[in-house]
């Protein structure tokens, strides 16, 4: 009984991990991550300067936004750019069929 159970579990994880995920578009997720970015350097020097000690506070806020605003700003353009090329993969055919 055992036995059968956890051999149900592993074929279940099996079939959710082989299965492919459906391609799609995060234009607005990687937009978001983008603009978040931007706004992450100032938000942190802020949030710095009024909880924690005034020059050092000041200081670790501007080093945390700016490594956090670095992140979110790579992470965004590269979504971005996974995300037109899976566009581009899809509409391709449609656009050009003489490619095909």
């Amino acid at each position: 009984m055992r036995v059968r159970g956890a051999s149900a579990v592993a074929l279940l994880v099996l079939v959710l991990l082989a299965s492919p995920r459906p391609a799609e578009a995060a234009i607005l997720k990687g937009i978001q991550q983008v603009v978040s970015g931007v706004f992450q350097l100032p938000i942190s020097i802020l949030t710095g300067t009024f909880n924690g000690p005034p020059v050092i506070g000041t200081v670790f806020g501007a080093v945390n936004g700016l490594v956090s605003g670095v992140g979110l700003v790579s992470h965004g353009a590269m979504e971005l750019a996974a995300s037109g090329v899976s566009i581009a993969k899809m509409v391709a055919p449609y656009l050009l069929p003489f490619l095909l």
